[in-house]
């Protein structure tokens, strides 16, 4: 008696299409997942157009917060993983040193031992290459990120994996630091800087921030509904002035106009409200998760008061005048000078200087440079991630 049927036909063995070819992941590593409007917008930008190229290719993002950047970028690309390796591996330093510490990461990488990061690290040497993000956060003022071109190095040097970094801004970099980054990145395939500091410094190819590479892409950069005539975005973190010398500045800057007419914007939530609560707290608000879902709050005929620097640029890509707070010296005018070297036209202030919104400046040629300078930003793209 036979409780169960007869036996099923035994598929093949070997379909006839023969087995499935995996192509390696591609490895990107940023300061993602804080979150902060600029560091999140060039993480994006490299994923869409990744997800534009190569759809069906994983794709690893290894960054501070990967848990947050599951959910900021989840659907960006179809095939998208996050992690740390890489950056706890810079963040295991016992004395902060990053040159002290190299040996200690380029071991782990290469001889493996520490169950900590052996997953991780096994999962790196499968790569396709490994790309360090482009921004501002690879220097002395965060010693322990020095430890991520430590890393990367170690997997270019021991397993020939093509390394490259887009987008760097270096500076400051006191002491020996220079000449030893140098050292470290002399092995990627490619290194590309945003200010002319950071070139020298590092020996690097001057090039552009990588947020040009998201001018270049489907999704709307920028809100489509009516926007207020003049904005803010003064930065609550990383401040160096009085809080009385800079709600002079904005005071100067929305006097005589109604509060209808004016918008807040937060960049790093939720600090970067901390201004408009001194200066007019009633005022609308943009906030970041507002300004991720519909863009930047940025057109042509606005005026803009900020520090930030990727606020610099994309605002004054779409056209809108501004001026700058002058932020960290060594760190925050290197930023800004790149851009007013590029030729937005924008003016520097210092906080507590009583500016008025028509000393918002421009040059009407920049909107039309800046999709230049997108399209060389975008043919870099296409030449490290060809299809």
């Amino acid at each position: 008696m036979k409780l169960f049927g007869a036996p099923r036909a035994k598929a093949p063995a070997n379909p006839t299409t023969g087995p499935v070819a995996v192509s390696k992941p591609f490895y990107l590593v940023s300061t993602a997942g804080h979150p902060n409007y600029g560091d999140e917008l060039v993480t994006r930008a490299w994923l869409e157009c990744l997800a534009e190229r190569h759809p069906g290719r994983p794709v690893w993002l290894d960054c501070p917060h990967p848990g947050r950047a599951s959910h900021l970028f989840g659907n960006v690309h179809p095939a998208l993983r996050t992690t740390s390796t890489v950056w706890e591996l810079a963040m295991g330093s016992e004395s902060h040193d990053p040159v002290a510490d190299a040996d200690r990461i380029a071991r782990i990488v290469r001889d493996l031992g520490s169950p900590r990061f052996d997953a991780g690290v096994k999962a790196l040497r499968g790569v396709a290459s490994i790309h360090l993000v482009g921004g501002g956060y690879v220097n002395s003022m965060w010693r322990d990120n020095l430890g991520l071109v430590t890393a990367i190095a170690a997997v270019k040097e021991a397993f020939g994996i093509p390394a490259f970094a887009t987008g760097l801004d270096a500076m400051p970099l006191e002491g020996d630091l220079p000449a030893w980054l140098r050292d470290r990145l002399a092995v990627f395939d490619s290194v590309e800087a945003r200010d002319e500091a950071t070139a020298d410094a590092l020996g690097a190819e001057l090039g552009l921030d990588d947020a040009f590479l998201a001018l270049t892409l489907k999704r709307a950069l920028y809100d489509r509904r009516p926007t207020p005539d003049r904005m803010v975005l003064v930065q609550g973190d990383l401040r160096q002035w009085e809080d009385e010398a800079v709600v002079t500045t904005i005071d100067g800057f929305l006097a005589g106009i109604s509060e209808a007419s004016v918008g807040f914007a937060e960049s790093n939530p939720p600090d970067d409200q901390h201004f408009r609560g001194l200066s007019r707290p009633d005022a609308r608000i943009y906030t970041f998760g507002g300004m991720w879902a519909d863009g930047l709050p940025a057109r042509a005929g606005q005026r803009w008061l900020t520090s930030r620097f990727h606020i610099h640029l994309l605002a004054a890509a779409a056209g809108a005048a501004g001026l700058v707070v002058a932020g960290k010296r060594g760190y925050y005018d290197v930023k800004h000078q790149s851009l007013l070297d590029l030729g937005t036209g924008w003016t520097v202030v210092e906080a507590g200087e009583p500016v008025r919104a028509q000393d918002a400046t421009i040059d009407p040629a920049f909107p039309e440079k800046a999709k230049q300078l997108a399209a060389r930003k975008r043919a870099q793209a296409d030449r490290l991630y060809p299809v």
